[in-house]
């Protein structure tokens, strides 16, 4: 599972890592990242993190709007800000810890969610010092908690799909078929113009 998404924030309310980490500690959950890491910094791929001490991560990269043809963007994205912080989830908890990122950096650092080419403006209330209480683990779940419920979930209503063992020889005969008779009938008619 691959989910993308994207803040667009105002590069100059960046928080250090530092200052992310103990907003999302308010949150219950612990989370470390690269000593080297920072949000402005463009990674352009993947970044490990620990989440209350399992192994998880998120591909990221920072780029300009300035950057980005205006015509890829949405209406608003201007106001929203000048950078843009892109992310790509693998997997559950990986979706989970990005979607913590998401939501502390909406309530604190007023960041707009992109998502699906839709953006989402933080609520008006939201800024330095909001509240965090509405999605702390004892009302929220923990990342992994949450991501658990999601694979239960999947588990529980999707069964797992089991191929037929004999599909990929059937699907390689259904190949071989036209060109066989395609060969077959012009060998057919090469012998019988060789009889006439």
């Amino acid at each position: 599972m691959s989910i993308d998404s994207a803040l667009i924030v105002q590069k100059a309310v960046l928080p250090r890592v530092a200052q992310l980490v103990a907003d999302m500690a308010e949150t219950g959950v612990t989370v470390v990242f690269p000593a080297d890491f920072e949000l402005d910094q463009n990674v352009g791929g993947w970044v490990p993190v620990t989440v209350d001490g399992e192994a998880s991560g998120f591909n990221y990269g920072v780029q300009s709007l300035a950057g980005i043809d205006p015509v890829e963007l949405p209406d608003g994205a201007a106001e929203a800000g000048d950078t843009l912080l892109a992310f790509g989830a693998q997997g559950t908890l990986s979706a989970e810890t990005v979607s913590l990122i998401h939501a502390v950096m909406e309530r604190r650092y007023r960041a707009w969610l992109l998502i699906e080419d839709e953006l989402l403006p933080p609520e008006d209330d939201w800024g330095p010092g909001a509240s965090l209480d509405d999605i702390h683990v004892d009302r929220r779940g923990t990342p992994a908690k949450l991501a658990a419920d999601v694979e239960a979930y999947v588990a529980q209503h999707y069964p797992p799909f089991t191929p037929d063992p004999h599909a990929r020889t059937k699907d390689l005969l259904k190949q071989l078929i036209v060109p066989v008779l395609i060969f077959a009938a012009l060998g057919g008619f090469y012998l019988w113009s060789q009889l006439q």
